[in-house]
């Protein structure tokens, strides 16, 4: 009975020391998996439904940055995650947000998600898909820096013609 327990503690050692050693590969690239999370989020929350595309807004800031983001995600889908299934519900998020609030969020979420990137080791085998995919974010935020403040800015108090005048 001995000789059971002492094989038995060996063998639940054993397994305890190997389970950390096989991980998903998904798990290779955790910092890649929650940076897609929000960068989905951020995507969505810029995404106007009630507006429809017009050709004087093609190439506003917003859309920009939500080109920025959508390369962003592609690089990440294809370098560093090519077994991942393409997600394709849209991340639920509070309709009654204002345009305002909307901008702030995915502002924040962008930093998280290169936050996230930057922990990712870029080794040869990937290309150096983080400094693509910084680049991109970084685009994105900078896009988004500006949205906000052509928001919050106040063109009443300056006599500034506005696009609508």
């Amino acid at each position: 009975m001995f000789r059971a327990t002492r094989l038995g503690l060996i063998a639940s050692m054993g397994l305890l020391i190997s389970i950390p050693c096989v991980t998903p590969a998904a798990q290779h690239h955790s910092g890649y998996v929650r940076a897609m999370e929000d960068l989905r989020l951020a995507r969505a929350l810029l995404q106007r439904g009630s507006m429809g595309p017009s050709a004087a807004d093609s190439q506003d800031e917003v859309t920009l940055a939500i080109s920025n983001i959508d390369g962003a995600m592609s690089e990440i889908m294809k370098q560093a995650l090519p077994n991942e299934k393409k997600a394709q519900n849209v991340p639920k998020f509070d309709t009654r947000m204002t345009w305002s609030d909307r901008l702030s969020v995915s502002f924040r979420l962008l930093d998280r998600a290169k936050l996230d990137c930057s922990k990712e080791k870029d080794n040869s085998g990937n290309a150096g898909v983080q400094t693509r995919v910084l680049a991109s974010i970084d685009e994105a935020h900078g896009r988004i820096q500006v949205a906000i403040d052509t928001v919050n800015f106040d063109y009443s108090a300056r006599n500034i013609p506005t696009r609508n005048d």
